[in-house]
């Protein structure tokens, strides 16, 4: 044994060894990739004709007896259920209630966006803190007043946001700093 070198490594090395080994021998034995589709193609088709199989004596197990004759078992016989099956098409009419519409539009085909409202003040100092708070913390911010009762307000937004993660993904960044939004949806012209 070397001096300097840890006993595991004289163990763990061989180890690592023979396993990769042990690998390559296994790669070796896993079948290529035109094995196996020929494999699947013929599990399928043995399943095939066990089920039609199947089908074919419960046909006849149930006809009854007044129709039974050779031409009915021959007729049974010769019928491919899932032959037949396999090569048809079902085409369904399109309902215009369940299309999806792309992102970011509504069902009218108008551009939707999001916004969130981060506080309403009375006064203007206060909405400019919150603002300076939500900038600092990288939000785009706006600062929008609306009479109500006769008073102004002033009310801090942020966004706009192009979809429903982005602004849920803001949202969750404005619960983190002890703010609470209200999410607001709007239609462009």
């Amino acid at each position: 044994m070397a001096s300097g070198s840890p006993r595991w490594v004289w163990v763990f090395t061989p180890l690592v060894a023979l396993c990769f080994v042990g690998f390559l021998f296994y790669l070796t034995t896993v079948p290529a990739t035109d094995d196996i589709e020929n494999i699947t193609q013929s599990l399928n088709a043995q399943a095939k004709q066990a089920l039609n199989e199947t089908v074919q004596a419960a046909i006849k197990q149930e006809l009854p007896a007044a129709i039974k004759s050779d031409g009915v078992d021959q007729a049974v016989d010769n019928y491919q259920f899932f032959e037949i099956l396999e090569n048809k098409k079902v085409s369904v009419e399109k309902v215009a209630e369940y299309t999806s519409t792309p992102k970011g539009f509504n069902k009218d085909g108008k551009k939707i966006q999001y916004r969130l409202k981060a506080g309403s003040f009375r006064t203007h100092q206060r909405a400019e803190r919150m603002k300076a708070q939500l900038t600092l913390n990288g939000f785009d911010t706006q600062i929008e007043s609306a009479e109500i009762n006769n008073r102004i307000w002033y009310r801090v937004f942020t966004g706009p946001f192009g979809n429903r993660s982005k602004m849920n993904g803001a949202q969750d960044r404005l619960v983190a700093l002890g703010i609470n939004s209200v999410s607001i949806k709007q239609t462009l012209p």
